[in-house]
């Protein structure tokens, strides 16, 4: 009775424990089921480890290996799983329904062509137009003295042809003196009547002229000794005239001073016309240019511009704060600014003059306009004017005739997009206009540090994320150096919030969201974009 009692609990313990193992592992007894009960030769797609997607058309997914519908090229073979491969340049790609475009308030716009110039900001100050100075020394032989002065201190006003000083020079009355017995001895003596005889005495005008010749050299105008001449009065004081209207910057003599041959007696300026002097640094060199457009601010003048064009870039550097002199003209007939006065000056410059651009252009072949492809090759052409793609980036490039030229393209699928679109994919082909360069809004670009970022809307819903190499900022814009085509849209608002979609769920890059899952027995993944959206690398 014992024995039965214990082997009657032992098959109730028994039964118990294997109706759990039954509930705990009924999974793992359906899924041997099925695979011994699934008729022979035929394989579930789940159960395959492998899966065939087509490079170009990531969103083409397929079970068995194939031809792409869309492009025709062989899918390519990889597991289940496994990272998608992206082209060159692009980082990641996310797809979103329309009803999550809306709520995300993501909105775009088109990568254009427009003129930028980059600022340059740099101190300078006003200073003379050396052009426009005077220095008046004294040019008479030996020792001569200031006899009266007209000229009382440094910052008197003249005008050309004012006497400045009178001086008294021996040399320069005698010279006056011989002036006038020139003159006498002309009118006084008969004129020669052979020629022998004129060519020995000379001329009755020819002493004079050897006299008004020298009082020119020792600086008489021509108008003093006119004077003199119709006087017949030889003074013993001769004025100094000023040569140019302007300022007296500096005054070296006083009355009853002796001074000798060369001195420098007075300074002159003239201040209707002057120059602005800005330094730039040596790493900002390379964008200057001659005839580009500068402006000034000065403190005394809040909010007044000054502007003009570079007219100067000095040779050489200066070795002890690194920087180059700039100078422009400007006319300064109110004498509003003065000499020595501070100014922040800003110098623009065309980005399409910069270095970065220059070299770029340098380096591309040159282009002809659309009409005349027939004659580009494929190292001529080097980009596909539907994907922006390196041509041979896809496979071997395929040609296209239009508009009676032939065209290369990347793949077969870009053909029939160019031809529904010829104008809009064939500016893509043409250089960039006259000083104008690609832009991308600011809002666009996300700067993670190391590189730049921008979504681009291949299709609806589809973006990119793009590495794009940018020159330095312009407003609220940014010159495009690589990475983009004229005519492209790249999210302006939104994108980081596409940016962080992309980072918290990677795995979502090609499934639209919101979009009901494939049905059981089909592939899932091949049901995220219909195979025949819109093309896109």
């Amino acid at each position: 009775m014992v024995v039965k009692v214990v082997e009657l609990r032992l098959r109730f313990i028994a039964l118990m424990a294997a109706t759990g193992l039954v509930f705990g592992y009924w999974d793992t007894i359906w899924n041997h089921y099925e695979k011994w009960t699934r008729p022979p030769g035929t394989v579930h797609a789940a159960a395959s480890d492998v899966e065939y997607y087509c490079p170009m058309h990531p969103t083409v997914i397929q079970p068995e290996p194939g031809s792409c519908p869309i492009c025709g090229m062989p899918l390519s073979k990889r597991k289940v799983g496994e990272k998608e491969t992206l082209p060159a340049g692009v980082v990641s790609r996310l797809a979103l329904g329309p009803m999550r475009v809306v709520q995300a308030g993501i909105q775009t716009s088109e990568v254009a062509y427009a003129p930028l110039s980059e600022a340059i900001t740099t101190v300078g100050s006003v200073t003379y137009d050396e052009r426009r100075l005077a220095r008046i020394s004294s040019k008479t032989k030996g020792m001569s003295r200031i006899e009266k002065l007209y000229v009382n201190f440094n910052g008197d006003s003249v005008k050309a042809g004012e006497p400045l000083a009178e001086l008294y020079s021996p040399e320069l009355y005698q010279a006056i003196q011989e002036l006038l017995l020139a003159q006498r001895s002309a009118k006084e003596r008969p004129p020669a009547q052979s020629a022998f005889g004129r060519s020995l005495l000379g001329s009755e005008g020819e002493m004079v002229r050897l006299a008004r010749e020298k009082l020119s050299r020792w600086g008489i105008t021509a108008q003093q000794v006119d004077k003199i001449l119709a006087s017949g009065k030889a003074e013993y004081k001769v004025p100094i005239l000023s040569p140019i209207s302007g300022i007296v910057t500096r005054r070296n003599v006083l009355e009853g001073q002796y001074v000798a041959e060369g001195d420098a007696l007075f300074e002159i300026a003239d201040l209707s016309h002057v120059w602005v002097q800005a330094q730039v640094y040596e790493d900002q060199f390379s964008a200057l240019k001659i005839g580009q457009a500068v402006e000034a601010r000065v403190e005394a003048y809040p909010g007044e511009l000054f502007r003009g064009k570079v007219a100067f870039i000095a040779p050489a550097l200066n070795p002890a704060t690194r920087t180059v002199d700039v100078r422009y003209d400007l006319d300064n007939a109110d004498s509003r600014l003065r000499p020595g006065m501070f100014a922040t000056v800003k110098l623009d410059t065309p980005v399409a003059d910069t270095p970065a651009f220059r070299s770029r252009l340098a380096a591309a072949a040159p282009r002809e306009p659309h009409a005349k492809h027939a004659i580009l090759t494929v190292a001529e052409q080097k980009i596909c004017p539907v994907t922006t793609l390196k041509l041979g980036a896809m496979g071997e490039p395929v040609s296209a005739e239009v508009e009676g030229g032939k065209v290369w393209t990347c793949c077969e699928a870009c053909p029939p997009k160019l031809k529904a679109e010829p104008s809009k994919y064939l500016a893509r082909l043409e250089p960039a206009p006259k000083d104008e360069v690609l832009t991308v809004p600011e809002s666009a670009v996300i700067d993670t540090g190391t590189r730049k970022l921008v979504y681009v809307e291949t299709e609806p819903g589809v973006f990119e994320g793009r590495e794009v190499v940018l020159g330095p900022v312009s407003g609220d814009v940014y010159p495009v150096l690589e990475g983009l085509a004229s005519g492209e849209k790249v999210a302006t608002a939104g994108s980081f919030l596409i940016d962080a979609e992309n980072r918290l769920n990677p795995k979502s890059a090609v499934k639209k969201k919101g979009e009901p899952t494939a049905p059981s027995g089909e592939a899932t993944r091949s049901a995220a974009i219909p195979a025949a959206a819109a093309h896109r690398h």
